[in-house]
């Protein structure tokens, strides 16, 4: 295979970048186009000389795809991207990779028994400031990873969700500002720490009408012994969100993040020690005597991140094997993580990891059902 066929589900919003990557990609023949708005997926498909589709479905049983990009709204990302997968499909979806966790178990396993290559739109991975903070990490310049600080601070007016209807709802959008907005940090968070093995969360809404959640606290227990501390919320302006990652060698710091989506205004400070803190803590002298700490400004790695990153190695695993950059088993503990938030908030219990699958489910079915609410303030 010298190139992919290629089909992209869901035409608009981040879809039309889909379309856009795919029809400028040296190895990717654009064959397919997907939208239940039939007047919009025939002008473009025109536009494009590519074949319309309103049924994804019809577009499998033609037989004109090797691989697709799924971009609608959450609750469709594992029910298309497991049946793609049985047809023998490659799957490039947007995050989430599914809504429950064990939706995305079941994707996985589909995947890795038929050997096709699954990749989740978790690009906040390929953008320069997350690469140099996994760049600080892996080379050990803050040591053992001992604690986490990461807030996200937005604000979203009722209009963002009477504009997408499906955001308000369990059911359609899997939750609120974790699984909305967030589901990108929270991928960060343990692509950078590792992933979690405890969690104990409050959620509720403050100032929406929506079913879901619009401000979260977790704290959270990693596999390596890091402490986390997280905080979530749509109810305020943009301003001062804070990332701070400390090991017993020094603390990478972002003390007032300017971007939320990409890295174009943000700069990370560091600060080192000049010995390991767990030496430091069996010295003598007074007793309340702090270590020497020098803080610097780091600069950001280069080059640029974004979608075509991911589409690029998507495609160079498809042609070349491998794995994409961001594969639906990396891709997993995020949702995971929402999961064990949303678990432990609303049972009012520390959850442990890896999440009770059917517990969950359970729990979920009464979210979206509506028999089961969050706290309102």
């Amino acid at each position: 295979m010298n190139s992919v066929r290629y089909g992209v589900i869901g035409i608009k919003g981040v879809g039309s970048k889909h379309v856009s990557m795919a029809q400028e990609h040296a190895n990717i023949e654009l064959t397919a186009l997907v939208d239940l708005d039939e007047a919009a997926v025939k002008a473009k498909s025109q536009e494009l000389g590519v074949r319309a589709f309103t049924d994804y479905r019809e577009m499998l049983n033609a037989g004109i795809v090797d691989a697709v990009s799924i971009a609608t709204p959450h609750h469709l990302h594992a029910i298309i991207g497991l049946e793609c997968l049985k047809a023998g499909v490659h799957v490039f979806t947007e995050k989430p990779l599914a809504n429950r966790v064990s939706d995305a178990d079941t994707m996985i396993e589909a995947a890795e028994a038929r050997d096709l290559k699954l990749c989740v739109g978790h690009q906040y991975r390929t953008y320069r400031t997350p690469q140099t903070m996994k760049h600080l990490i892996d080379t050990g310049a803050i040591g053992n990873i001992m604690r986490l600080l990461w807030t996200w601070i937005e604000f979203r007016p009722e209009s963002y969700y009477a504009r997408d209807i499906w955001r308000q709802t369990w059911r359609h959008a899997g939750g609120g500002v974790l699984m909305n907005q967030t589901s990108h940090d929270l991928d960060l968070v343990c692509w950078l720490i590792g992933e979690p093995v405890q969690v104990s969360a409050m959620i509720g809404n403050q100032f929406h009408q929506m079913e879901v959640e619009d401000v979260v606290v977790a704290n959270v227990l990693f596999a390596n012994g890091a402490f986390g501390s997280i905080q979530l919320t749509i109810n305020q302006p943009k301003g001062y969100s804070i990332r701070q990652i400390a090991g017993d060698k020094g603390t990478i710091a972002i003390p007032d993040v300017q971007s939320l989506t990409n890295d174009a205004a943000d700069s990370i400070l560091l600060s080192t020690y000049a010995n390991p803190l767990t030496e430091l803590v069996k010295g003598t002298g007074s007793i309340a005597g702090q270590p020497g700490a020098s803080w610097r400004p780091i600069e950001l790695r280069a080059g640029l991140g974004g979608h075509d990153r991911l589409m690029e190695s998507f495609t160079d695993a498809i042609l070349n094997g491998g794995e994409p950059q961001v594969n639906g088993v990396s891709a997993r503990p995020a949702v995971e993580l929402i999961n064990a938030i949303v678990l432990s908030a609303i049972r009012k219990k520390t959850v442990d990891l890896p999440v009770d699958r059917g517990e969950y489910d359970e729990l979920f079915e009464e979210l979206s059902s509506g028999s089961l609410k969050i706290p309102r303030f």
